[in-house]
């Protein structure tokens, strides 16, 4: 009689193990049912909507599905010229996986766009240079370090033509001090105001 009972007690916890244990495929499967749709939204251009399910796919702690999310929705975004959102996602992907190269470099170019689109904006180019000059140290030792310094010297020749351009002004309207003090910024990016020409 204890045999039987015995057997009952071992089989029914074998029982509510392999329940629990099951209980926790769904959840893998609802993370890859929720990463599959926010693909979709992102090759439809619902951003927004894709945004609100990574939030989701988030609190599932599934740091996978989270990174390869995350991931898509800072190139959607990159791609959209979005670079502040493209820059939060990166971020989020970096939490989960802070040594993938691909992503620090994309993190740099990411700033190198967002430099690009604000060209005429001295303040804001310098804000970019020093987030560049931060960042290109995360793949100062990968394959991407010399495509990291090409943009940040990309940069630097921008914010040197543009000093140019506002130096030479003030030269033709005879005020030397300010010719002087955008010739100065120009060296201090590491150039010649001579030699800078529009390339």
């Amino acid at each position: 009689m204890y045999k039987i009972i015995y057997i009952f007690i071992i089989s029914t916890i074998l029982i509510l193990l392999s329940s629990c244990a099951n209980s926790n495929l769904p959840k893998k499967s609802n993370n890859i049912s929720k990463l599959d749709t926010i693909y979709e939204l992102i090759n439809s251009s619902s951003l927004d909507k894709a945004g609100e399910l990574y939030v989701e796919l988030k609190d599932s702690e599934d740091q996978p599905a989270i990174k390869r999310a995350s991931s898509a929705l800072a190139i959607a975004h990159i791609g959209k010229e979005e670079y502040i959102l493209a820059n939060f996602y990166l971020q989020e992907a970096l939490a989960t996986d802070s040594s993938d190269e691909f992503l620090k470099f994309l993190l740099v170019k990411n700033q190198f766009l967002s430099a690009n689109l604000h060209s005429r904006d001295q303040s804001y180019m310098k804000r970019a240079l020093g987030a560049l000059e931060a960042n290109r140290y995360l793949v100062i030792d990968s394959d991407y370090q010399i495509l990291s310094n090409t943009m940040l010297t990309k940069v630097k020749l921008d914010m040197a033509w543009n000093n140019r351009e506002v130096g030479n002004l003030y030269k033709r309207m005879n005020k030397p001090d300010a010719y002087k003090l955008y010739t100065q910024k120009i060296e201090n990016l590491g150039f010649n105001i001579e030699d800078i020409i529009k390339y």
